[in-house]
């Protein structure tokens, strides 16, 4: 559906994490338009580091106050042998700005997990990332951000109406 609803859109490059979800996600788009993917690692999501496969429980048993800090002010978090939000945010950027040189005008679109596409956002509109979580971005929502010679413009943020009934709720944050 998100693939369909981008066909009339002249795409130049489709960019995607390497990580399964995404990828299959970007080549979906890709390939109506004949489209080759470009991996771009720097798009992988946040390493949550000890968090990972834990359940939100099980988090908050094992690091409940760095959980709340999490919550309330995320910028100033590092997940236990994991990534904080400005090390993500580094290479999320570093990755933008290599897209951007390649593609100064034309449309890019660049297939990525929650934090990292967040971060995009904040830091092309000037956003604190302790707002983070003020954003919502759904999974295979639509969010666009346009580069020209002013300030980058968001344009649109997590659009899934091309969804429909099959919209999913969010996943709950960690």
């Amino acid at each position: 559906m998100l693939a369909e609803s981008l066909g009339s859109i002249h795409l130049d490059a489709i960019y995607s994490s390497p990580l399964r979800r995404v990828l299959h996600t970007a080549i979906a788009i890709g390939l109506p338009q004949n489209l080759d993917i470009q991996i771009e690692s720097d798009l992988t999501e946040i390493d949550h580091g000890a968090w990972n496969g834990l359940l939100r429980s099980e988090v908050e048993k094992r690091y409940g106050p760095l959980l709340q800090q999490w919550l309330a002010s995320p910028s100033k978090v590092r997940m236990p042998r994991g990534e904080s939000l400005g090390d993500v945010s580094v290479r999320a950027n570093r990755s933008l700005v290599r897209i951007l040189k390649v593609y100064p005008e034309g449309t890019a679109v660049i297939c990525s997990h929650n934090a990292v596409l967040k971060v995009i956002i904040a830091a092309s509109i000037g956003i604190d990332l302790d707002r983070f979580w003020v954003m919502g971005i759904d999974n295979a929502s639509v969010s666009i951000l346009e580069f020209g010679d002013r300030r980058p413009r968001l344009l649109c943020l997590n659009d899934t109406c091309h969804l429909g009934q099959y919209h999913s709720a969010p996943e709950q944050a960690l």
